[in-house]
């Protein structure tokens, strides 16, 4: 796992938006990654950010299960 991930795991409240807000449209474009002063979207989903929330989010559910 990265140092980004790493990092992002320390602030649950972070993942879950960066979750809720980069996902992908119709075409297969992460919706909250657009072309700058156009608001289309432009990145192919899974872009780079919902990849490091989503590892990030892994081990969050890791460290809740350890401590049951």
């Amino acid at each position: 796992m990265s140092d980004f991930a790493r990092e992002l795991a320390g602030m649950p409240e972070i993942v879950h938006r960066l979750l809720m807000l980069h996902v992908a449209d119709t075409l297969g474009r992460c919706r909250a990654c657009t072309r700058p002063g156009t608001g289309e979207p432009s990145t192919v989903w899974p872009c780079a950010l919902h990849f490091y929330a989503d590892a990030a989010q892994q081990q969050i559910r890791r460290r809740q299960a350890g401590s049951r």
